[in-house]
C-alpha cells in the first residue's frame, strides 16, 4: 500500500510539473506578436541594423548551435532503440496480448472466469490505445526530425555563405555585377518543399563583388562612343566619363546591397521553418508526457486491480515495472519539453535579430539604389544630346554655323513671301486665254498652296541642317520619317487620297477661288482651296469643307463663261410668234444696255416653244454671259419681260384647272364631252 501511495504521489507531482511547464511556455499569440513587433519597431526607430562584426559573431554562434543540434538529431535518427522503435515494440506486444485474451474469453465457460478475463481485457485495451497513441506521436516526431535535419542543413549552408560574404572584401571589376533574380520586395528565398523541408531558391552563389571600382582609366566606358550621337566624331566629355564610372560603381554597390537583402530574406524564411518544426516537436513532447503519465496511471491501476484479484506476483510485478518505465518516459518527455521551450525562445530571439538585420539591409539597399539611380540619371542627362548642358556646349562649338543656318532660313522664308506672287503668276500665265479676272482667281488659289508648301519644306530643311551641324545623326530621323510615311500610307489612305486629288485639281485647273461649283450635293462659292480640302460657302452663308478624296463629280458653273436660261410661260390664247418677237426685242435691248451689255458675251437666243404644259406654253430663252453674271442678267431680263408683257397684255398664266359638269343619262366620263356641257373654271 505504501508503494502504491508512493506511485500515486509521483504521478501527482509529474502532472503538477507538466501544468506549470505548459503555463510558463504557452504564452498567448498576441503577446508573442507584440514582443516581435516591439523589437522590430525599436530596430526601425533608432537603429541602422547590426554592424558587420556583430553579424559575424551572431552567425558563428548560430552555426555552432546548429551544428551541435544537427549532430544530435542525426545520432538520434541512427539509434536503433529510439522512441519510435520502443513504442512500436510495446504496441506490437500489447496487440498480441489483446488478441490472445480475446481468444481466451471466447473459450471460457465459467461466468466468474469470463468476468475476470473480460476485466483484464478492458485494462489491456486501455493500454493498447495509449500504446497506439505513443506510436503515432513517435512517428510524428520522427518525421518532423527528418524535416528539421534538412532545414538545419540549409540554414547552416546559408549562414556560412553569409559569413563568407561579410568576411570577403569586394574585388575590383570593370563591369557591374549582374542583377540577381527577384527584388527587394519579392526575395527569391527558400521555399518549403512538399514534405515540409525548406529548399533553396538557387544554389548558394559566391560573394558578389561590386564592380566599377578600380577600372583602368584608359578603358572607355560603355556607351562613351555614342555620347554625342551615332556617327559623331566628337569625343565624350571628361565629365561624362567620370559620371559613367561613378554610375557603374554605384550600380555594383546597389546590386551587392540587394543581394544582401535577398540573403537575409532567405535566412529568415529558413529560420521561420525551423521555428515551426521546433514548435511541432514541442507539441509532440508535451503529448508524449501526457501519454506517459496516462500510461503510468493505467498500469498502476491495473497492478492494484490484479493484485486485489490474486493474480500471480510475477504479473503484478511486471505491471508495476511497466508503470515505472512510463514514469521515467514522462520525466524524459517533460525534460524534452523544457529543452524545446528553451530552443524556441532562442530561435525567436535569433528571428528578431535577423528581422532587425533585414531592416538595416533594406535601408542600405534603398539608399544604394537611390544613389545608383541618381548617378544613372546624371549619366543619361550628360548623354542626352538635347540636355541643356550638351546643347550649350554644342552651341558654343557650332554657334556661327547655326547662326548662318538660321539667317539663311529667314532669308529663304522672306524670298518665298516676295517671289510668291511672281512665281505663281508665271505658272498661271500658262493657262491660255483666260480673262484677267480668271487669271487673278487662279493666282489666289495657287498662291496659298505654294506659300504653305514652300514654308514647310524650308523649315524642315533648316531643322535637318541644324541637327546635322550640331552633330546629331539625322539618319534615324529620316528612317523614322520613311516608316511614318509608310504607316500613314497604309493607315491614312483617305488622307493621301485627298492630297493626291487636290494636286490633280490644281494641276488641271478644274476650279479656283471665286468660282461657283457644285461638288456632289453641295454648291457654293469657292473661298479657299488647299491640297486637302475645298472650302465652299452657299447662299445661306454656310461654309462647307469638302475633302478632295470624296470628290467624284465637279460642276463648275463659272468656268470660262456662263449662261442664263429662262423658261417663259404664256397663256394658250397668246400668239407664240408675237411673243417670240417681243422676247427678241427685249434681248436686243438688254444687249445694247450700257450697264448690262458688257456682261453679255453674245446676242440672246430665243429657241422658241419648248413645252406645252398644263397651264402655259413655255418659250425658252438663252443668254451667254460672263462668269458669275448669269444670275444678274436673268433677274434683269425677267423684270423687263414682266413689264413689257403687262404693257402688251400678254398673259403670264398661273396654274388653273377646268372642270365639266354632266347629268344622269348623259355620256359617261371618257365617252366624250356633251356639246351642251358647261365648262367651269
Amino acid at each position: 500500500m505504501h508503494r502504491a501511495a508512493g506511485y500515486t504521489l509521483s504521478i501527482g507531482v509529474l502532472l503538477l510539473a507538466g501544468m506549470v511547464a505548459r503555463a510558463s511556455d504557452d504564452q498567448p499569440a498576441a503577446e508573442e506578436r507584440a514582443a516581435q513587433t516591439g523589437a522590430v519597431d525599436a530596430a526601425t526607430q533608432g537603429s541602422e541594423g547590426p554592424s558587420a562584426a556583430e553579424r559575424i559573431l551572431r552567425l558563428e554562434q548560430s552555426i555552432a548551435e546548429t551544428e551541435t543540434e544537427l549532430a544530435e538529431l542525426k545520432a538520434g535518427q541512427d539509434d536503433p532503440q529510439d522512441e519510435y522503435a520502443l513504442a512500436k515494440s510495446e504496441f506490437t506486444e500489447l496487440d498480441a496480448k489483446v488478441k490472445e485474451r480475446e481468444g481466451v474469453l471466447t473459450e471460457h465457460g465459467d461466468a466468474a472466469e469470463a468476468d475476470s478475463a473480460r476485466a483484464e481485457l478492458d485494462g489491456l485495451r486501455k493500454s493498447w490505445d495509449l500504446a497506439k497513441e505513443r506510436v503515432d506521436l513517435a512517428l510524428r516526431e520522427r518525421t518532423t526530425v527528418q524535416e528539421k535535419i534538412k532545414t538545419l542543413a540549409l540554414k547552416l549552408e546559408q549562414d556560412r555563405a553569409a559569413i563568407q560574404r561579410l568576411e570577403t572584401p569586394p574585388t575590383s571589376a570593370s563591369q557591374p555585377a549582374a542583377a540577381q533574380p527577384g527584388s527587394i520586395d519579392e526575395p527569391g528565398g527558400a521555399q518549403p518543399s512538399t514534405n515540409g523541408a525548406a529548399q533553396p531558391a538557387s544554389a548558394p552563389s559566391s560573394v558578389e563583388a561590386p564592380a566599377g571600382q578600380g577600372a583602368a582609366a584608359t578603358d572607355p566606358p560603355p556607351g562613351a562612343a555614342d555620347a554625342a550621337g551615332a556617327g559623331s566624331v566628337e569625343p565624350p566629355s571628361e565629365e561624362l566619363v567620370v559620371a559613367q564610372k561613378d554610375a557603374e560603381a554605384k550600380q555594383a554597390q546597389a546590386h551587392q546591397a540587394e543581394a544582401d537583402v535577398r540573403s537575409v530574406a532567405d535566412r529568415l524564411e529558413t529560420l521561420r521553418i525551423t521555428i515551426e518544426d521546433e514548435r511541432v516537436l514541442l507539441d509532440t513532447a508535451r503529448k508524449r508526457a501526457v501519454n506517459a503519465q496516462n500510461t503510468q496511471s493505467t498500469l498502476s491501476e491495473q497492478a492494484r486491480s490484479r493484485s486485489a484479484e490474486g493474480a500471480p506476483r510475477q504479473e503484478v510485478a511486471e505491471l508495476w515495472s511497466d508503470a515505472e518505465s512510463a514514469r521515467v518516459r514522462a520525466q524524459e518527455a517533460q525534460a524534452e519539453v523544457t529543452r524545446h521551450v528553451v530552443r524556441v525562445d532562442q530561435l525567436q530571439a535569433e528571428l528578431q535579430g535577423l528581422q532587425a538585420e533585414q531592416i538595416g539591409a533594406l535601408r542600405e539597399a534603398e539608399a544604394k539604389r537611390a544613389d545608383a539611380d541618381e548617378a544613372q540619371a546624371e549619366v543619361e542627362s550628360l548623354e542626352n544630346p538635347f540636355s541643356w548642358k550638351n546643347l550649350t556646349r554644342r552651341l558654343m562649338l557650332h554657334g556661327p554655323s547655326v547662326a548662318g543656318i538660321a539667317i539663311g532660313l529667314i532669308v529663304v522664308l522672306w524670298l518665298v513671301r516676295v517671289l510668291e506672287r511672281r512665281i505663281v503668276f508665271f505658272i498661271a500665265s500658262w493657262s491660255g486665254d483666260d480673262t484677267a479676272a480668271e487669271r487673278e482667281d487662279r493666282i489666289k488659289t495657287l498662291a496659298a498652296v505654294f506659300r504653305n508648301t514652300a514654308t514647310i519644306v524650308a523649315i524642315i530643311g533648316g531643322v535637318f541642317m541644324f541637327l546635322a551641324e550640331i552633330e546629331i545623326d539625322i539618319t534615324p530621323l529620316l528612317g523614322g520619317a520613311a516608316v511614318m510615311g509608310l504607316a500613314v500610307a497604309f493607315g491614312a489612305q483617305s488622307l493621301i487620297k485627298d492630297y493626291f486629288y487636290g494636286f490633280m485639281i490644281l494641276l488641271e485647273d478644274q476650279y479656283g477661288v471665286n468660282d461657283v461649283v457644285r461638288i456632289g450635293g453641295v454648291a457654293g462659292l469657292v473661298e479657299r482651296v488647299t491640297l486637302r480640302v475645298t472650302v465652299l460657302r452657299d447662299l445661306e452663308g454656310t461654309l462647307h469643307f469638302v475633302p478632295h478624296g470624296h470628290t467624284t463629280t465637279v460642276s463648275n458653273m463659272t468656268h470660262g463663261w456662263s449662261r442664263a436660261v429662262l423658261d417663259i410661260g404664256v397663256g394658250y390664247g397668246e400668239d407664240t410668234d408675237r411673243v417670240v418677237e417681243v422676247l427678241t426685242e427685249l434681248g436686243a435691248g438688254l444687249r445694247n444696255d450700257p450697264e448690262f451689255g458688257k456682261m453679255i458675251l453674245d446676242d440672246p437666243e430665243v429657241l422658241g416653244v419648248d413645252g406645252l404644259n398644263d397651264s402655259a406654253v413655255t418659250i425658252k430663252l438663252l443668254i451667254k454671259t460672263q462668269p458669275l453674271k448669269q444670275w444678274a442678267i436673268k433677274r434683269e431680263m425677267l423684270r423687263r419681260i414682266k413689264r413689257r408683257f403687262d404693257e402688251l397684255g400678254i398673259e403670264i398664266p398661273f396654274p388653273h384647272r377646268t372642270i365639266y359638269h354632266h347629268h344622269a343619262g348623259e355620256a359617261k366620263p371618257g365617252m366624250g364631252v356633251p356639246p351642251d356641257a358647261e365648262p367651269r373654271a
